[in-house]
């Protein structure tokens, strides 16, 4: 089964295409005989989030993933935006590539490429240009809207003057195809040329074309599809013609040290016979007896041997029927084990679908006749079976199992962390973190759906409060933060993110990236939820340095947003809403003016706030005491404006101030920051500005609630009444989250590189500190109860953690 989840890896990484000049479509001008294909709507993201997949990431220095690459390199020169299809073809040892696509396409800059060669050629009146970069050639030409480009002149012009015998099972499955998602196409005859041995020896006659939608994330490859066989009993896929299907339930008996198991399910035993063409001719053994009242059989694979294992519906009969000319051998935990003599009997019958084989030793345990080649195997499954120490109790193999269906023709199971290390159907591959893979085939009529997953699954790990959950790369260093951002369709939490690069990423919880966007400049401060339709589905809202954007979840701008500004915008965005009934204000400050705008883009012509005599340098701040809003505006020459909804003097602050890099806050009914001397500012509803000096280091940081003071004076963390020593570093400022009625703090120390998170009394979480190298942000993004926190790792990775303890 590893095998399988290879190929769909490394299928995964590149594949797609299709045949004729004529029609414009992608599929005309497939190549004839593809062995892969992989289909695509925008590549560029399906390879971000390719890159990102943790499994991927590890297996990229595989033999048959460098081949690969190596030939593929030469695509990463060409813009891969439009929907693609990418192909493989094998010819002997060689194997080529075609990528076909919308629109015309050329390299993005060969300016910084030395040694680059571009030349022209021709083929039946057709131009084609031969490209050299980087030591690497494509053939690239363009008929009407699509262009082509191939590692091999000769596949190109298959491609376009070949003759296009596209089977009727390949066009099925393009019709099968989910138009949403990347798919990958297999033909299981020419799959082996392109991937060798690490092509499942079972899958190889077993259909004609499979085609799944590939659903990747950070920690998890999803592949859902249909597999069509040709129209004869040679492929495997047709023995299940007629035959029905029934649970499959042999993880229940396997043992967590097995290897993993083959289960095969059917209704009529009959006619899965009659389609394997081993008829018994009535024969009357107990052996055929057994299957025809059976509904599973498969073989579990353990260190200690194999076990043939068929389910019975009749459990009784069946021992009766097999014990009457079997002698007993012992009695393990009350189990009685059998001496068997009819090895052969069973792999004439079910050939070539499972092949038990030198079956010495029988027992029978609850549903379940069991047969094996000796006593250690079948004692060790009784004994973790009656302790409960089976693959179908772990996390690992039922969460795998939500991605398949409970009834299936054919189910193979892998369990990674017991297989040797070095073991040939390991392929050599590293499976760390992943110990279950699975495939299955459902037959339907005159096809079998597909499903196959591969999951990481840390809770085999020695279980933590706090583990990481995902990591992203995103190619570039990070500009800012990462920030949840509300999910209205899963109800939980997205991350936005921003990059030096000026691309904008929303990712999923679990590390995929859903959509990415460039901008025309950096993004200045965090990006915020807003609901500006009022209708529970949010949007993004955030400036730039010369606009105002309101983006939804897909990445869209919503008219008639963004705004445009001649005069560059100095502060990071203030959003208001008074009343929380979501009638938005959007602030944006220019030097020192100020602009309010509504939902819909307008200007509030009834914010009349005159221009600052200097520089505003701190983004207006909403703060409601009571029933009164105000809004303090910071300006550099020492003036601490408290304005109306209006934009007029609410509350005369006479006096300047010193201001510090602090905020300002509501505490206790005050406006409250620091000066530069470190004392703390508290101004009245009057203007009245009273310091305090609570002892702390001119670079103090604080932050605040209605009700709870946070300071970090150099490594003295105070909350509230509480405090906490840190190691001595470089800190950021304390941030607090309020969820569900508790308080959490973080700060981040940059030197260390470590985050720390605490309650309201002071407590380190456990777990804490983490990796981290910003700011954070904390929410409860996903259906559990842990909260999950999100930090810059790297320089350009975004790190997520569960804190399972925080709730």
């Amino acid at each position: 089964m590893k095998k399988i989840l290879m190929i769909l890896f490394i299928s995964l990484s590149f594949s797609c295409a299709d045949d004729k000049p004529e029609s414009g479509e992608l599929t005309d001008f497939l190549p004839p005989n593809p062995a892969v294909i992989l289909q695509m709507n925008n590549p560029d993201l399906f390879f971000s989030n390719f890159q990102n997949n943790e499994f991927i990431k590890q297996n990229l220095e595989h033999e048959i993933s460098q081949k690969i690459s190596e030939k593929l390199g030469v695509l990463r020169h060409f813009p891969l935006k439009n929907k693609a299809l990418l192909t493989f073809v094998a010819d002997g040892e060689r194997i080529d590539f075609s990528f076909i696509t919308k629109g015309a396409l050329s390299p993005i800059s060969l300016d910084s490429i030395p040694n680059k060669q571009v030349e022209t050629l021709t083929s039946k009146d057709l131009k084609i240009l031969k490209y050299v970069l980087e030591g690497k050639s494509a053939f690239t030409t363009q008929i009407d809207s699509i262009t082509i480009i191939s590692s091999s002149k000769n596949l190109l012009e298959n491609s376009i003057f070949g003759t296009h015998s596209n089977s009727q099972q390949l066009e099925t499955a393009f019709k099968a195809a989910s138009p949403k998602k990347p798919n990958i196409f297999i033909d299981h005859s020419k799959a082996p040329a392109v991937f060798g041995n690490i092509f499942p020896e079972f899958l190889r006659n077993f259909s004609q074309w499979t085609v799944v939608d590939a659903e990747l994330s950070q920690t998890q490859i999803n592949l859902d599809g249909i597999s069509i066989a040709a129209d004869t009993l040679s492929q495997h896929l047709q023995f299940f013609q007629n035959v029905g299907v029934s649970h499959n339930r042999l993880a229940e008996i396997s043992p967590v040290t097995s290897h993993g198991f083959t289960s095969i399910s059917f209704r009529s035993f009959d006619e899965l016979e009659r389609n394997l063409n081993n008829s018994s001719q009535n024969d009357l053994s107990s052996e055929v007896s057994l299957l025809k009242n059976a509904s599973e059989a498969g073989i579990i694979e353990l260190p200690e041997g194999k076990i043939f294992a068929v389910r019975s519906l009749d459990p009784e009969a069946a021992r009766q029927m097999m014990v009457m000319d079997l002698q007993k051998k012992e009695t393990y935990r009350e189990t009685d084990i059998f001496e068997y003599a009819g090895s052969s009997v069973f792999g004439e019958l079910l050939q070539p679908l499972l092949r038990p084989e030198a079956l010495q030793v029988m027992a029978f345990l609850d549903t379940w006749v069991l047969f094996a080649d000796n006593t250690e195997a079948l004692h060790q499954l009784i004994a973790t079976s009656q302790n409960g120490l089976v693959l179908g109790n772990t996390e690992a193999y039922k969460s795998s199992a939500e991605s398949l269906s409970s009834e299936a023709s054919f189910l193979v199971v892998k369990n990674h962390q017991a297989l040797p290390k070095g073991e040939a159907s390991n392929n050599d591959l590293d499976y760390s973190d992943f110990p279950i893979s699975a495939l299955q085939f459902i037959q339907q009529d005159n096809f079998a759906h597909v499903h196959a997953v591969l999951k990481k699954n840390s809770a085999l790990k020695t279980e933590k409060a706090t583990a990481q959950a995902a990591a992203v790369d995103l190619g570039a260093a990070l500009a800012g933060k990462p920030v949840f951002f509300q999910n209205h369709r899963t109800k939980g939490m997205d991350i936005a993110v921003q990059d030096v690069e000026n691309t904008l990423y929303l990712i999923s919880p679990e590390g995929k990236i859903y959509w990415k966007k460039k901008l025309n400049s950096r993004i200045l401060g965090e990006v915020q939820t807003v609901d500006i339709f009022r209708n529970g589905r949010f949007q993004l809202a955030f400036a730039t340095q010369s606009e105002l954007h309101i983006i939804d979840r897909d990445g869209n701008p919503v008219k008639p947003f963004p705004l445009k500004f001649r005069d560059a915008i100095t502060q990071p965005l203030s959003v208001f809403d008074y009343d929380n009934k979501r009638d938005y204000r959007f602030v944006v400050t220019q030097g020192n003016d100020l602009l309010m705008y509504d939902r819909k883009g307008k200007a509030v012509h009834g914010f009349r706030f005159s221009k600052a005599r200097s520089e505003i340098i701190q983004p207006p701040k909403h703060v409601r005491i009571g029933r009164k809003d105000y809004i303090l505006v910071p300006e550099s020459s020492g003036k601490l404006h408290i304005l109306s909804r209006t934009g007029k003097t609410r509350v005369p602050v006479r006096e300047e101030i010193e201001f510090s890099e602090n905020d300002w806050y509501e505490y206790n009914d005050n406006f409250v920051s620091t000066n530069t001397s470190g004392q703390v500012l508290k101004v009245n509803e009057n203007g009245s500005v009273k310091r305090e000096n609570l002892n702390f280091a001119e670079n103090t940081r604080i932050t605040a609630t209605p009700k709870t003071l946070v300071s970090l004076s150099e490594n003295e963390l105070s909350i509230g009444k509480s405090s906490a020593t840190l190691d001595f570093g470089l800190y950021t400022e304390p941030q607090i989250f309020y969820i569900n009625n508790k308080i959490y703090v973080s700060v981040t120390d940059l030197q260390a590189h470590k985050v720390y998170l605490f309650d309201s009394n002071a407590n380190l979480f456990p777990g804490f500190p983490v990796y981290g190298n910003s700011l954070v942000d904390l929410s409860n993004a996903d259906d559990d109860t842990a909260l999950e926190l999100v930090v810059q790792g790297e320089e350009n990775g975004v790190l997520i953690y569960s804190v399972s303890s925080a709730q």
